[in-house]
């Protein structure tokens, strides 16, 4: 095992020369920041990230991804630590408030959506608004906000990054710009005419290959016939019938971000989209908790995005 790679398990300070190269890449960054000299686990269980950073824009989270894949860490929306606490979305949250519970072994980077990727555009005559992670729902026209905050748990300070991690819950929205696992950029929404375009990269083909096959399992089937989801991602979203059509946003809502990331959101000003689909309920059930974790490794194989917690099982 390299060193670098140890101390980051162990909790052992990180080696100098990682330090510093670390350093030189935020430095290179406008607008983002380096906390040196990590608070890591100290056998409590939690271990503070590497970095706290607050990219300037799309382009520099992509940068950090590739910073991830080499340095063999986690890509964490700043919301997920701490299981997405609305503390961490007000002005005074900073990084010694930011250990990593989603897994204390594998340190992660958070970054802060806040400051820079907040931009809001309207497009289509007003018809459709595009805005970015860091944007709040109260920023929003009013009658998208208002949509929003019908649900539970949505407020006007949160930003729609935790929004969607949290529920991503809306008739309005009609689709996410997202980047996956190996990079890909690929647009998620409702698939089909007059739907997003298709999927383009190699990986986002599997996904939508990959998912249906386990939608027609017999017990995702039969899940999809109650009125109550049992896995944590909404496979369900891909179920088609009369009220609605498949819709890969959908299957990210709620996924805490585990999955991908998400750049872009894109909301219809007027006229909502059907109903959503069935109300996600996750039990203890073993075999939903099987389910999760394959959803999880064919979206994120290298696991750059947080781990899935681990929840206790039950007879399958």
């Amino acid at each position: 095992m390299l060193a670098s790679r140890r101390a980051f398990l162990t909790g052992r300070p990180l080696p100098n020369a990682d330090v510093q190269a670390l350093l030189r890449l935020t430095q290179s960054m406008p607008g983002a920041r380096f906390d040196s000299g990590a608070r890591f686990d100290s056998g409590d269980g939690a271990g503070a990230p590497v970095a706290w950073v607050s990219p300037a824009d799309a382009s520099q989270v992509r940068m950090l991804f590739q910073w991830c894949t080499q340095f063999k860490l986690q890509l964490v929306p700043a919301g997920v630590c701490l299981g997405l606490d609305d503390a961490l979305e007000h002005a005074s949250a900073g990084s010694t408030d930011l250990l990593s519970l989603v897994d204390p072994a594998t340190p992660a980077i958070c970054v802060d959506v806040r400051p820079h990727l907040a931009d809001l555009t309207s497009v289509e005559n007003g018809g459709l608004w595009r805005a970015g992670p860091g944007c709040t729902i109260g920023d929003l026209p009013a009658a998208i906000a208002d949509e929003l905050l019908s649900h539970p748990h949505a407020h006007p300070g949160q930003t729609l990054g935790a929004w969607f991690a949290r529920s991503g819950r809306s008739r309005l929205l009609q689709s996410v710009d997202v980047m996956l696992s190996d990079g890909s950029r690929e647009r998620f929404g409702p698939m089909g005419a007059g739907g997003v375009p298709s999927v383009r990269s190699p990986l986002a083909k599997r996904l939508v290959s990959g998912l249906f096959q386990m939608l027609c399992e017999p017990l995702a089937q039969s899940w999809c016939a109650s009125d109550v989801w049992r896995a944590r991602y909404r496979l369900n979203a891909l179920r088609v019938d009369h009220r609605r059509v498949p819709d890969m946003a959908r299957v990210l809502a709620g996924s805490r971000g585990r999955l991908a990331w998400v750049e872009q959101f894109t909301f219809h000003a007027v006229l909502p989209r059907e109903t959503d689909v069935a109300e996600m309920q996750p039990g203890c059930d073993g075999r939903a908790a099987a389910l999760e974790h394959r959803i999880k490794a064919l979206f994120d194989p290298s696991s750059v995005f947080p781990h899935l917690p681990a929840r206790a099982s039950a007879t399958t």
